[in-house]
Order: C-alpha cells, then sequence, then structure tokens
C-alpha cells in the first residue's frame, strides 16, 4: 500500500505506525514552489529512517493543476532535493528513496495487478 501527501499530515508518531505497519509513505509536494511542507520533510524522512524504514520511503510531485507544475517542477528533485537527501540522510538512503523503493512499490503494485487479470 502506498499512502500519499504525508507531508499535509506532519505527524512524526503516525507516520512511524505506517511504516511499522508495512505501508509505503509517499511525501508529494517537495517540487512546487514555496510549498508549505518543504521545510518539514527532510527532517520527517530523517526520523523514518533513523528508525530503520529508509525502504518505506518515496517522494511524489502532486502535480495534477498546470499551476503545480510550474517552477522548480521535476529539475527540483534531482538537482536540488537528491544532492540535500545525500548530504543530510547518506548516500545509501537517499538513492534508496529516488530509485530503490520505487521499483519496489511498483513492482509489487504489478504483481498484484497481474495476479487479477
Amino acid at each position: 500500500m502506498i499512502l500519499g501527501h504525508l507531508g499535509r499530515h506532519p505527524d512524526s508518531r503516525e507516520h512511524l505506525r505506517l511504516a511499522e505497519a508495512g505501508a509505503f509513505l509517499a511525501f508529494d509536494g517537495p517540487s512546487r514552489r514555496h510549498h508549505w511542507s518543504d521545510w518539514r520533510l527532510v527532517d520527517a524522512l530523517a526520523a523514518l529512517a533513523d528508525a530503520g524504514h529508509a525502504a518505506r520511503l518515496l517522494l511524489g510531485m502532486d502535480t495534477a493543476l498546470a499551476s503545480m507544475r510550474s517552477a522548480p517542477g521535476m529539475p527540483y528533485l534531482p538537482a536540488t532535493l537528491h544532492p540535500t537527501l545525500i548530504r543530510e540522510l547518506g548516500r545509501e538512503t537517499a538513492d534508496a528513496i529516488f530509485v530503490t523503493n520505487p521499483a519496489q512499490a511498483f513492482a509489487a503494485a504489478w504483481r498484484i495487478a497481474r495476479a487479477s487479470d
């Protein structure tokens, strides 16, 4: 299960409970200009990673409206956020959030979808 918009509900105890239950936690919106939850994002990810849940963390874009796709947009993730997470959480955790975790989450979703065919 992937739960999104976790940055909108910055309750670290709830995040921890959800990760312990096995859900993937998606923090979306970090690419949007002046998104209100950006300043909490690294701390939320660090708390979960420190508690042993780095493999449950995902990022999302939340760009359903054209206004949400304005600068800085997609380039923000690899150009700014990834280096920030490497510096703050270490390369292994940052790469897990950007590469390994999405691959695992969506591979699981694909297996479930294929099993229902």
